[in-house]
């Protein structure tokens, strides 16, 4: 009897036996297929985020690149020069003077140095200031022309020292064929040397130097750096104009 129960035991055990290698076998069998099944979705999922992730790199970069600030280009000096020409009244007609009576001839009186009449010359009036430009304003009968330019300092001709101006370029303009002598049908520019423009003007003042060799010479005191002009005559009054863009 005790055998048989010897043996029963041992027919027990080695089913357990075989029964928990099973079991095992089993478990890691179902646990290589969950580990292989993770590893390809694992791998399938890097296919996707792949991709994606060199997608965001890509427009971050693009990004940065598009945020950088740029340096800002300065714009070129402005060395424009504006020239032209303009009829004053009528060249051929000379002015009506007065009728003077000449007194009776004196012996010993001489007359030299007495100025006859003759065509009356071209001079500068006045000038006039806008908010952004400057008009001269002529009268007299003859041609006159015109140079407009910037330069870098105000030095009146015949001179060497710079005249000091207010703003931040200068820009200088040259008017030849005028005259500074009176005339009893053109009286010439007599107001002040400098004439100041209202605040926040394009043009802050003019310094108008009129010369004896036939040039009216002025500065305008521009408040920008060398902005674009442009220049124009009219004939109805006669004037040469300039305007600050």
């Amino acid at each position: 009897m005790l055998d048989d129960a010897s043996r029963i035991c041992g027919r027990w055990d080695r089913d357990r036996t075989a029964a928990d290698r099973h079991y095992r076998t089993d478990r890691f069998h179902l646990y290589g297929e969950s580990m292989s099944e993770g590893y390809r979705r694992l791998v399938a999922a890097g296919w996707v985020v792949a991709p994606l992730l060199a997608a965001v790199l890509l427009v971050g970069c693009s990004a940065g690149e598009a945020a950088r600030p740029t340096p800002d280009a300065s714009p070129p000096p402005n060395f424009e020069t504006a020239t032209g020409s303009l009829v004053v009244g009528d060249p051929f007609t000379a002015p009506t003077a007065p009728t003077e009576t000449l007194p009776p001839v004196v012996p010993g009186l001489s007359l030299e140095g007495i100025r006859h009449p003759s065509g009356s010359p071209v001079a500068v009036t006045d000038v006039v200031l806008g908010a952004s430009s400057v008009e001269y304003r002529l009268r007299g009968n003859g041609p006159v022309s015109y140079t407009v330019r910037y330069v870098d300092e105000a030095v009146r001709y015949g001179t060497s020292e710079p005249v000091a101006l207010p703003g931040r370029a200068v820009l200088q303009v040259d008017i030849a064929g005028t005259s500074t002598e009176p005339d009893v049908t053109v009286v010439p520019y007599a107001g002040p040397d400098r004439i100041r423009n209202e605040p926040d003007s394009a043009v802050v003042a003019v310094d108008f130097l009129a010369d004896a060799d036939g040039i009216s010479q002025s500065f305008v005191a521009v408040a920008s750096d060398r902005p674009d002009f442009a220049v124009h005559s009219t004939e109805e009054p006669a004037a040469v104009v300039v305007t600050i863009s």
